[in-house]
Order: structure tokens, then sequence, then C-alpha cells
């Protein structure tokens, strides 16, 4: 599968976050856990949401790493009951659109490295994963997410 990958800028992000560790088995579950978490949290305190919720990868996945579950917020939003308030760093990343289930991403992150090294780049820091759709109620095969790596 051909990846139409682009470098852009992202900005730094205030987010709700919740630090979770995780198993490739039990990374769904995780993240299910860490988003109740700061959806409770933020009906709660009255945050405003400012953008998709995303997911950092600051460890290669295995079998025991951890993850940082993100939901951007606006000005005003405050930490608690184990979630708390972060500005996430912006910068140089390489951008990809993922179509499809979850389970086959490795694919787009394999052709991201192959991108990265032909440009002469190397990934520099925790991959980010922006959910566009809500598994809930969209098909595996509709699935969007957009891969936001780090690069230098």
């Amino acid at each position: 599968m051909e990846q139409d990958i682009q470098v852009k800028e992202i900005p730094a992000q205030l987010a709700l976050t919740v630090h979770a560790r995780v198993s490739l088995a039990t990374v769904a579950q995780g993240m299910g856990e860490a988003f109740d978490a700061i959806m409770t949290h933020a009906q709660a305190s009255g945050a405003r949401f400012a953008g998709p919720p995303f997911c950092l990868y600051p460890e290669p996945p295995g079998d025991d790493f951890g993850i940082v579950l993100c939901m951007p917020v606006a000005p005003g939003a405050t930490a608690g009951g184990g979630v708390a308030l972060e500005e996430i760093p912006g910068g140089t990343v390489a951008a990809a659109l993922h179509k499809g289930p979850y389970s086959a991403m490795e694919e787009t992150y394999r052709a991201m490295e192959v991108w990265m090294t032909a440009a002469g780049r190397r990934p520099a820091g925790a991959p980010r994963e922006v959910y566009l759709n809500d598994p809930m109620t969209v098909a595996e095969s509709e699935l969007l997410t957009e891969i936001d790596w780090p690069m230098a």
C-alpha cells in the first residue's frame, strides 16, 4: 500500500492526559479506560474540547509499554481524578493518513520509516496517532487515523 507522506508543523496542544502501561494484548482496553477517565473528568469539570483525541507512543509496542492518551482542550481546563493537564509539544513531523483497521497500522509506520530514511531524516520522538473518527460508529475499513511522527 502506497502512502502519501508529508512534512508538516504541528502546534503545541494543551490536553487532558492519562498515562498508562499496556501490552499489545491490552492496548485497546487500556486506551478505552483512559479515554473513559478523560471523558468523565471533562464532563465533571466543564472542560471544552479543542480537537480530536490522540495517543502518544513514547516506547515501542511490546509486552509492556507506555502510552499517553490525550484529549486537546481549550485553556481553562483543569487536572484531577487521575487525569493530568499537559502541554504536548509540537514540531516538525512526517504525517500520513491511515485508512482501515488499527491492527494494520504497522504497514503505515514501516512506509513512514522508509520515507524518512530516503529523505535523509530520522524519527525523533513519540509518534502521535490522531483518531479522526469513532470506532464505535464507523466500520473498521473506514477508520481514519493520522500518524504524526516527529523527525530530525
